[in-house]
């Protein structure tokens, strides 16, 4: 009679020991960040940089320098993107940005920020950026005026215009399926006016801009519908990143674009745009992921299942309560935001492994989900910066 209460007894105190061991595990993690975290002073791009200034000596000498963001509705992740190449221009002398945007749109921001004409239809979002970039270039000479680019093209009409204008030799056959395509909605084009169109654009000059249309054209139907296909972009963000870095004349690239796009290794069963660029410049190529704990995000809602997903709004994100998702420990560090050096925290063995293990972490997009992804740290990216509580855009 006594055996059964002695093991209720032992696998009681059993459970004790080993949440005090888990929790003292927890405990060394959370003091060893505190370690090697710096703190984010501010969120003013127009601050000084005294703060960041030990980037100088880690980015130096890198060829492509990403900027991720754990989400495309986060205002701080936003302002803070914004604040680094501020940093990168102003600095260490960056001359050319990427953008996960469409690269006709981007042309008509280049010539905004190039003093090309006066003015341009832009994102809020983006606004304080490109201003800032147009004063900037305002008395630089032109060798020395900072670029902007679309890593890809996600409509027709920008791209079709462009081909148009500038080869006026095109044939008239060929000059019809292309206006046949340029005044046909997006999701309406058939399947004939698109083996056509594609026939058409294969015989156009090779140039960046026809490249991306083809590269449009096979990935048609990914584009078209309320759940597109994740990762089926990245190779080919992943070439025209390549093709426009080597167009510059110092061959160096800031990147902005999402987490899952900047990642080194294949996080949705395709390799991520930053591990072709990991292939190619391996330590010249440098990644800044974002994070969040919790807050408001301005993302699209899935309705229902085979039913349209919402407009942009904003959507509260409760805070990781799971030791399973990396914030869950960054949330106990002793700064609200910061950032983390993953390579000077890696020299520590404890923080190696934890850094290396794969753990949930925040990965939103434009939808409201999915809203984690299991990943290592270690493995994808180089620097965190962090933000504990967060407004949507």
């Amino acid at each position: 009679m006594k055996q059964p209460k002695f093991k209720i007894l032992f696998l009681f105190l059993f459970s004790i020991f080993l949440s005090s061991k888990l929790f003292s595990q927890e405990t060394e993690i959370v003091n060893k960040l505190n370690d090697v975290i710096k703190p984010i002073n501010t969120l003013n791009p127009d601050s000084s940089f005294n703060d960041i200034d030990f980037l100088s000596k880690i980015l130096q000498e890198k060829e492509i320098i990403s900027l991720g963001e754990a989400t495309h509705g986060t205002k701080e992740i936003y302002a803070y993107k914004d604040r680094l190449i501020r940093y990168l221009v102003s600095n260490l002398n960056h001359k050319a940005i990427a953008f996960e945007a469409d690269y006709s749109g981007l042309e008509q921001i280049d010539n905004y920020i190039n003093w090309k004409i006066e003015s341009t239809t832009m994102s809020p979002n983006y606004k304080p950026l490109f201003t800032w970039l147009r004063e900037y270039n305002k008395t630089k000479s032109e060798q020395n005026k900072v670029h902007v680019y679309g890593l890809e093209i996600r409509e027709f009409n920008g791209a079709i215009d462009k081909e148009l204008s500038s080869n006026k030799d095109i044939n008239q056959s060929d000059k019809e399926v292309l206006l046949k395509i340029r005044n046909t909605q997006f999701d309406k084009i058939d399947n004939k006016s698109l083996n056509d169109f594609r026939m058409v654009c294969t015989r156009l000059p090779k140039t960046l801009n026809s490249k991306m249309l083809i590269q449009l054209i096979d990935n048609y139907h990914n584009f078209i519908g309320t759940s597109p296909k994740i990762g089926f972009r990245d190779k080919y963000m992943a070439e025209n990143a390549i093709a426009i870095k080597e167009s510059t004349n110092d061959k160096r690239l800031i990147i902005w674009a999402h987490n899952g796009h900047v990642a080194k290794t294949s996080l949705y069963n395709k390799p991520a745009m930053g591990e072709y660029l990991d292939k190619a410049y391996s330590d010249k190529h440098y990644v800044i992921a974002t994070d969040i704990n919790k807050g408001n995000v301005s993302v699209r809602k899935f309705i229902a299942k085979n039913k349209p997903v919402s407009d942009s709004q904003s959507l509260y994100y409760s805070e990781v309560d799971s030791n399973k998702g990396y914030e869950y420990y960054f949330k106990q560090c002793k700064y609200k935001n910061f950032i983390l050096d993953v390579h000077a925290a890696i020299l520590d063995n404890q923080l190696s492994s934890f850094l290396t293990q794969q753990k949930e972490m925040r990965l939103i997009g434009a939808f409201s989900i999915p809203v984690n992804k299991k990943l290592s740290i270690a493995n994808n990216f180089d620097m965190i910066v962090y933000f504990d509580e967060t407004n949507s855009l």
